[in-house]
């Protein structure tokens, strides 16, 4: 595993939810035309469409990145070192929510943890 990889399933998941909530305010604007001028959207319905299909792609990326990483991460033998990287890249946790569970100071604790391994599994 690199750290460009998992950057890149960070990165997949704040752009899913980044999608989920661009669906919302579009379902929100639709419902609020429809409800204050008894009209559709005139273009709405097509960009939520194409919304939709965005987040159910992006959702299948993310499960299947995911999988790849919880594989590797369940075979780090370290138990702390793999609770690092499951609330990160599998919980999608912030560092300094991290932190704080596994009882560090502050998010450079977990951080550098995981980065050690990194730089170890590739010696």
């Amino acid at each position: 595993m690199t750290k460009e990889r998992l950057r890149q399933l960070d990165s997949l998941i704040d752009e899913q939810r980044e999608e989920e909530e661009r669906l919302a305010r579009e379902r929100r604007h639709i419902e609020r035309m429809e409800y204050e001028f008894g009209v559709g959207c005139l273009f709405g319905q097509e960009q939520l469409e194409a919304t939709r299909a965005r987040v159910k792609e992006l959702t299948a990326r993310r499960m299947d990145e995911a999988e790849a990483v919880r594989l590797w991460v369940e075979q780090i033998k370290d138990a702390t070192v793999r609770r690092a990287f499951k609330l990160r890249y599998l919980d999608g946790l912030p560092w300094g929510i991290i932190a704080r569970r596994m009882g560090y100071a502050n998010d450079s604790g977990p951080r550098m943890l995981c980065a050690r391994h990194l730089a170890g599994e590739s010696e």
